[in-house]
């Protein structure tokens, strides 16, 4: 391969990336001028509102303000002093006067110190919900029932919270019971349509899709307790370490990517509080719109519903006679399918030894049949128990989140996609023998019939896959760039990763042949015999790159001019 050839080659276009331009980007929490800001730190025995004694300052700080511990008549309350003078709005501040719920931190008494603003708090000893985590069983039977309890409380007043996180919810003295805080961006609601159009200072790990649009509901305080609960079950945040951009572009399109232990209820219960689209918000009888209140207390009480967006049927709590299962106790069918799946052999052996069919039979008799016809395929079919049991798992629990085989799991097809890829650039074969099996069973193409029936550029994507495994292994090939087109189909990325560097587009890759050239022709000579060997083989990594990237007719055509 000669220079001009491999420069051509590398600068066949670029291709295209979708981004959604629509979406604003998020603002930063306004400061105000430097005249208005900095209050001065308060001395032990300072008085506040007429009453309130200052004991000491807390360490925790809000950021937006300077928190004190104070006491008046025996009680123990928290001093809120603001560094801005223009910190909170006062509508707002008549609005939490009149609050009295246990799940709403009670503000008694609000005023000015120096010129700078000052609430008076309910004081929780115990701190905030930030840092802990909770079992499913702790968030449904206190944390759930007691946030949207606050949650309403607040919007019945008229405020929207647009900060809701772990850090602005308090544990209560009795150590169950929690109260959300923390009101120094909340809004008022407007007359039309309970709608708030702002700035604000959002943590935007939290934050709706429609508020980096400046747009914010009732909807928006849901989905930040939807994200809320998902870390205080994991203990992170599913956009960790994103940036605001970055987030607000990938919210408005995606769902969110659940770990493969978190519970189906749970999972089920998060996309329904942070379900992306709320054209539908009026319509109460539309059950594709993001859950609020009622959805909440019905969901807590037992009451099946649709998660809005998937119409997989109803969701609930799950109800069941109880199932003994690796030292557990369990009353939901989904979360027994998930636990078989994580523990593959002995959910194998309950399901083939009849124990599975046999606890059905008392009280779901369609899943009964489903278990027995497993069975009886499996004493049929030799060597196809794997399979089989596989099958059923994603029957028994239809919106299993994962995708589990064997002894591994992975919390979806882009996770796998994920590990793999990166197992391939650190030349760690590991998972290729897992892989194989994957494709060889069809997998793919069966969990995407399974999870996605709708989705046919996946069924496409997948079915390419398993062809391409096919035909290299008619032809004895080796199978590594079949991985890399699992890697990136699966994934999603589209970064090739070359001598230490990565590359996102043909361009980059290019501009580093270039700089090969630049430094010496040697250089640029073995660069290309890096990509192209003297049988006139692309490197696989990059011929997987290129076609994961949109370059297959590039390259059909470059393989043509090489055989002329």
């Amino acid at each position: 391969m000669d220079s001009k050839t491999a420069i051509n080659f590398a600068l066949h276009g670029a291709p295209k990336t979708e981004i959604n331009d629509e979406i604003d980007s998020p603002h930063a929490r306004q400061i105000g001028d430097a005249s208005s800001s900095a209050s001065a730190l308060l001395d032990a025995g300072t008085v506040l509102c007429g009453a309130y004694t200052v004991e000491r300052r807390l360490k925790v700080s809000s950021g937006e303000a300077d928190l004190y511990l104070c006491s008046h008549e025996n009680g123990r309350y928290v001093a809120k002093l603001y560094k801005r003078r223009a910190a909170i709005k006062q509508d707002v501040i008549e609005r939490l006067l009149q609050i009295d719920s246990p799940y709403v931190a009670r503000l008694f008494a609000s005023s000015t110190h120096d010129g700078f603003p000052v609430e008076i708090l309910r004081y929780y000893a115990n701190g905030s919900l930030q840092g802990r985590t909770y079992t499913y069983d702790e968030l449904v039977r206190r944390i759930i029932p007691n946030i949207n309890e606050g949650l309403h409380a607040l919007h019945r007043a008229g405020i929207i919270h647009k900060d809701l996180k772990p850090s602005n919810i308090m544990l209560a003295d009795d150590g169950k019971s929690v109260a959300i805080t923390d009101f120094g961006i909340s809004s008022v609601m407007s007359d039309a349509g309970s709608v708030v159009l702002t700035k604000t200072g959002m943590t935007p790990e939290y934050s709706a899709p429609e508020t980096f649009k400046n747009l914010f509901l009732e909807e928006s305080d849901y989905y930040s307790f939807g994200i809320t609960l998902f870390e205080l079950f994991t203990g992170y945040a599913p956009y960790a370490n994103m940036s605001a951009e970055e987030i607000g572009r990938y919210v408005s399109v995606q769902r969110i990517p659940f770990p493969g232990d978190m519970p189906t209820p749970l999972s089920d219960f998060i996309s329904a509080l942070t379900y992306y689209d709320i054209t539908s918000r009026a319509n109460k009888n539309n059950p594709n719109r993001r859950w609020t209140y009622s959805e909440v207390k019905r969901w807590l009480e037992g009451e099946n519903l649709v998660i809005p967006g998937e119409g997989a049927g109803p969701v609930g709590k799950g109800a069941m006679p109880p199932y003994r299962f690796m030292d557990e106790t369990i009353s939901d069918p989904r979360i027994l399918a998930e636990a078989f799946a994580k523990n593959w052999k002995e959910g194998k052996k309950h399901l083939f030894r009849g124990l599975v069919s046999a606890h059905f039979r008392v009280f779901d008799q369609e899943m009964a049949a489903q278990c027995m016809a497993a069975e009886e395929e499996a004493s049929k079919t030799n060597g196809r128990d794997d399979l089989i049991f596989w099958k059923l798992l994603y029957r028994l629990n239809p919106s299993l989140k994962g995708f589990y085989w064997k002894d591994r799991t992975f919390e979806s097809l882009p996770a796998l996609g994920r590990d793999l890829l990166d197992r391939l650039w650190k030349k760690d074969r590991s998972l290729n023998k897992y892989c194989e099996t994957v494709l060889a069973e069809k997998l793919l193409t069966e969990y995407v019939a399974l999870a996605a029936p709708n989705n046919e550029a996946l069924k496409n994507a997948a079915a390419a896959l398993e062809e391409s495994y096919r035909i290299e292994k008619t032809e004895h090939t080796d199978l590594v760039k079949t991985f890399y087109l699992m890697a990136y189909t699966l994934s999603g990325q589209k970064l090739l990763n070359l001598d230490g560097r990565q590359f996102r587009t043909v361009g980059e890759f290019a501009g580093y042949m270039r700089e090969r050239l630049e430094e010496s022709l040697e250089a640029f000579e073995r660069l290309c015999h890096k990509l192209v060997d003297y049988d006139g083989k692309l490197d696989v990594q990059l011929e997987a790159w290129l076609i994961a990237i949109g370059k297959k007719n590039e390259l059909e055509n470059w393989r043509a001019l090489m055989r002329e």
